[in-house]
């Protein structure tokens, strides 16, 4: 038994928040705490980069619905997963993020690793705090976990001083209640939910409009709740391509035909800025967690103010006593996702060599079992995998509207540490293998089984096109990679790895990796094209 001390008090508070796994990277600081872990018996995925370790703790908030824990060590492991956690705030995601920090006693005189972390972390959390003592490093953890769920969920960050760590503390030293991790439901005002209801019901062509975290956990169930009485469609703003997500299958285009939309979320470029489909004037309602947000780019009709879940429930609950003609809009926007269905159903089919990587999507689909977890990173090859898997029975993760590539491989890795009686698979480009590939090492010495469906096609293929449309061919520069061997890479780490060249031998690889219960590369060279959401 360890001895009772500052980081003892920690993580008996996230026990007691229900902790059941901690993303990290051993550090100085770090050592009380992993010691305490050993007591309380919460075990440690240590990951070989600091990013990696915010990633799983992202994606496993996203599939468990409670809050993720990444804890690094002060100074440069604090800094590393900063663009980790940005990712995680856009993508509405709880996650509890623990650095370590230099001594609080020698603050201010230069101290080794010393940093402003709660300068550092704020723009990219909900909230940032520094323990000052060891007896309060408990009633912060409660903090940090109840406001990480409430309203918009996000990250938030807590900062814990070396000596504070080591601080002996009374063995009585009080832990927060249940309910002190627990954030209280913001339903919005009743009459505000009358008349968004009185002018959703008195559209012609109303749409949702949903950000991430109101299509997750119980807001989801709600946002179901209300779409089925309704009759209206709904979409989900979760990926950089916006309205252009490929995952949408072209309903993106409703937008600029709805006359009325209840965005739930911010006024973001995602939502083009409470804007969708330019000037065409309709009826805009707004869902906001705090009053400030509404009407931020454009005026709304309704506010109403309130955490997703509380709010979709009254509208769903409400809904039920009016009756609604939305079934024929319904049917138009289901006929953009038929036409886009049969718009690449081709390619989907193609024996082509180079592999199209829509091919490459299609055969994965064919053989993951429903409940599948599925990581998809944010470049060309990823967007082939959102159009080619958009309407699979499986969970998805994707890199988020930060617009980041690297996290598929800890997503991935995460995702069947959550889900551990269902496959899980990263989509990811050849480049961005470059970010997180070590982490097969992690998956290796954890014994974590995973499938990596690596599109090669020797370049930063976004990034090529692009410059190729614009400055023409012979302008391409910095966007050539080289036709490695990614297959092999993986088993220097001790990881299977299977290189693909033809289509046929696709199915074999994927149903031998799948079954073979490893970490596992598949390596598929590809023909290079431009997403169905390419970006001119």
């Amino acid at each position: 038994m360890g001895e009772m001390n500052g980081a003892a008090l920690l993580v008996r508070a996230l026990a007691r928040a229900g902790t059941e796994r901690i993303f990290t990277l051993s550090g100085n600081q770090l050592l009380p705490i992993y010691d305490a872990c050993l007591d309380a018996r919460i075990p440690l995925t240590d990951t070989r980069h600091e990013a990696a370790a915010a990633h799983m703790a992202d994606a496993w908030a996203r599939l468990r619905g409670t809050p993720g824990v990444c804890l690094v060590s002060a100074g440069p492991g604090h800094t590393n997963a900063v663009t980790a956690v940005a990712n995680a705030l856009l993508a509405e995601s709880p996650v509890i993020w623990i650095s370590g920090g230099s001594a609080l006693a020698t603050r201010g005189r230069g101290g080794f690793q010393e940093l402003d972390q709660v300068g550092i972390a704020a723009p990219v959390c909900k909230a940032a705090w520094q323990a000052t003592s060891a007896e309060e490093i408990p009633a912060l953890v409660a903090r940090a976990w109840r406001t990480a769920l409430a309203g918009r969920p996000g990250p938030t960050h807590l900062t814990v001083p070396e000596d504070l760590l080591a601080a002996p503390v009374a063995s009585a030293s009080p832990l927060p209640e249940a309910g002190d991790f627990v954030p209280a439901p913001r339903p919005a005002d009743t009459t505000e939910i009358e008349r968004a209801l009185d002018l959703l019901a008195g559209a012609a062509r109303p749409l949702i409009l949903a950000s991430p975290s109101a299509t997750r956990g119980p807001a989801r169930g709600a946002l179901e709740v209300l779409t089925a009485t309704t009759g209206i469609p709904w979409l989900v703003l979760e990926s950089p391509r916006a309205l252009n997500d490929p995952a949408l299958l072209d309903t993106g285009r409703a937008a600029a035909q709805a006359d009325a939309i209840l965005l739930v979320g911010p006024q973001d470029y995602a939502a083009a800025y409470g804007r969708p489909g330019g000037t065409v004037d309709r009826i805009l309602i707004q869902v906001a967690p705090e009053s400030g947000e509404l009407a931020r780019n454009a005026p709304v009709e309704v506010g109403l103010v309130g955490d997703p879940a509380s709010v979709l429930r009254q509208l769903g609950e409400a809904s039920a006593e009016r009756s609604w003609r939305a079934a024929a809009w319904r049917e138009q926007v289901d006929a953009l996702r038929a036409a886009a269905r049969a718009r690449f159903a081709d390619a989907a089919r193609s024996d082509d060599v180079p592999i199209h990587p829509l091919r490459v999507a299609a055969e994965v689909r064919r053989i993951l079992a429903p409940g599948a977890v599925v990581a998809q990173d944010g470049g060309e090859f990823s967007q082939w995998a959102r159009w080619g898997l958009a309407e699979a029975e499986v969970e998805t993760l994707v890199s988020g509207k930060l617009a980041m590539i690297g996290p598929a491989i800890p997503f991935a890795i995460a995702g069947a540490l959550a889900r551990p009686d269902r496959p899980a698979v990263a989509f990811l480009g050849d480049g961005t293998f470059g970010f997180h590939g070590m982490e097969f090492d992690t998956a290796v010495r954890h014994g974590i089984p995973f499938v990596a469906v690596v599109g090669n096609d020797s370049a930063w293929a976004a990034e090529r096109h692009r410059q190729a449309a614009r400055y023409g061919e012979d302008r391409v520069v910095a966007s050539d990679l080289l036709p490695t061997r990614y297959d092999r890479v993986a088993e220097g780490l001790g990881a299977q790895g299977i290189l693909v060249e033809r289509p046929d031998r696709l199915r074999p690889a994927l149903e031998r990796a799948l079954a073979s219960g490893r970490p596992t590369c598949v390596n598929v060279m590809i023909r290079s094209v431009p997403s169905p959401a390419a970006i001119p």
